[in-house]
């Protein structure tokens, strides 16, 4: 809830502007049932003026067509502001991610990163830019009508709101599970998105080692699973929603009896008595598209639960402030680094990296030489002990600073979507096409590159998929080399190098 409200206070203006709007569109709706019931009362009066109908009838025209103006000019603005404010999330979770520990991030799927970044923060769209003028529009429209009516009279003005309030006791065991319901399909549909990611992601390997029908079941299981779900969600709920949208709009069964009873005792005139009737209609239709909103408004927790478990998620210790740096030399003392508190992966390890020195780590796998690269580079912070650079302890660098100061090759190296020319220039977005070409050069993936169907301007598909693995490395070598940052990690770099 802070969340919405934090993003709502920043647009606090426009999102005010958009709800007047609503109200105008709404009370101008409600106006043509005022000027209808008129209309409806003279002809019961046997008024046979042309004009008269003419005039009213213009009215209502008038009134319909200024609800559709207010209606599209509050949507308009509320939108605006509203897909400002869903980039701004999405461009908070983008920097918290890179703030954030490595290994948090890792643990989080790609599934439900999907299913945060485009999913939940897509459904605030509802929230924020329907939510705020439409049903506070839809709520304050039919208060002030129903006003009316209880001037016009107060028996009517009561008894036409027992079938809403019937309709909304049928709606409320329906709500009451509905934020337990939607957290569990949040859960859902996150473990159906791992799947496929995961199928799609390692077809190579399934259709290699002949495992298609156990990689498929699980895929298979998850997608029915989610499907049961959603049809047992559906028909618990079905009665209730029925009832509700049956029920709610039949104000004239309890209005005509009673309207009939008391016209004839001659408490009640025929004009006040066709006006409540047409009243009622809108209404209940404003307050029916108010309510349409609730299962919204219980959504609400767990779609700023979801995005809260990145965004308040610890960030990585570092500094705010660039500092300055006696050169590039590394140091660590006596660190220890932990993936999991029952096993420590480096305990006590200190070393001492010199400027411009060229030093390889040598061991058996698992015996933490990734961890340290990874220590060094900043993705994650030691669990004790120092990690120092430049004479500075790494947590008073800021990340930019960091960033700007290592080149990091992954031996799990990664291409955008995009061409070969563009993914080498990320290590330096202002480079030139020479400069890119020369450390192409530099790292031996000139001639590859050039052999490619369009050359540097070849789009490398989705991961790099397009190219072997040994392309990839070196195009990320050349990626690293056009940086020119004063220290460059290679992190198992030549593993998937072509012979």
């Amino acid at each position: 809830m802070n969340l919405i409200k934090q993003y709502v206070k920043e647009y606090k203006n426009t999102y005010i502007q958009s709800v007047l709007l609503a109200v105008l569109g709404v009370v101008s709706g409600l106006a043509a049932y005022i000027v209808l019931a008129k209309m409806i009362v003279g002809l019961i009066g046997k008024n046979t003026e042309f004009g008269f109908y003419l005039q009213y009838g213009l009215m209502v025209l008038a009134a319909m067509v200024l609800k559709e103006i207010f209606a599209a000019a509050s949507t308009s603005i509320s939108h605006q502001a509203t897909f400002y404010s869903l980039k701004k999330i999405r461009q908070e979770i983008s920097k918290k991610l890179f703030r954030m520990p490595l290994g948090n991030v890792m643990n989080i799927s790609s599934g439900k990163l999907k299913n945060i970044i485009v999913d939940q923060v897509d459904s605030m769209e509802t929230i924020l830019a329907h939510i705020i003028p439409e049903m506070t529009a839809n709520i304050i429209g039919p208060i002030l009508l129903l006003i009316y009516m209880f001037i016009l009279d107060w028996r009517l003005a009561i008894v036409s709101l027992i079938p809403l309030v019937i309709g909304m006791f049928c709606m409320k065991s329906v709500m009451a599970s509905y934020g337990k319901k939607y957290q569990q399909s949040v859960e859902i549909n996150q473990k159906m998105n791992n799947a496929v990611v995961e199928y799609i992601g390692g077809i190579e390997v399934i259709k290699m080692f002949n495992q298609s029908e156990t990689s498929y079941q699980k895929y298979s299981e998850a997608v029915h699973e989610n499907a049961a779900f959603y049809y047992h969600w559906m028909k618990e709920t079905m009665i209730g929603v029925s009832a509700y949208r049956k029920i709610s709009p039949m104000s004239l069964l309890t209005i005509l009896p009673l309207g009939v009873y008391f016209y004839l005792n001659g408490s009640l005139t025929i004009v006040t008595f066709i006006t409540i009737i047409v009243l009622s209609f809108g209404t209940v239709e404003n307050i029916l598209t108010a309510t349409n909103y609730m299962d919204d408004l219980s959504r609400i927790g767990t779609i700023t639960k979801e995005i809260g478990l990145i965004l308040d998620a610890p960030d990585l210790e570092h500094g705010k402030e660039n500092v300055s740096l006696s050169g590039s030399d590394i140091e660590l003392k006596n660190v220890d680094f932990s993936y999991s508190e029952d096993k420590k992966v480096l305990e006590g390890v200190s070393l001492t990296i010199g400027e411009n020195q060229v030093t390889a780590f040598v061991g058996p796998s698992g015996g933490g030489k990734s961890t340290i690269t990874k220590l060094i580079a900043g993705f994650w912070n030691a669990d004790a002990g120092e990690v120092i650079i430049g004479g500075k302890n790494i947590k008073e660098i800021p990340l930019e600073q960091l960033s700007e100061t290592i080149s990091y090759v992954s031996q799990d190296n990664y291409l955008f979507d995009m061409s070969v020319r563009e993914n080498i220039r990320i290590g330096k977005p202002s480079a030139s096409d020479k400069e890119v070409e020369e450390m192409a050069k530099l790292s031996g993936c000139d001639e590859f590159i050039r052999g490619l169907s369009a050359g540097y301007d070849t789009i490398v598909g989705e991961g790099g998929g397009h190219l072997s693995g040994g392309e990839k490395q070196r195009i990320s070598i050349a990626r690293a080399m056009l940086k020119n940052a004063p220290i460059v990690i290679l992190d198992e770099a030549t593993s998937y190098m072509d012979t």
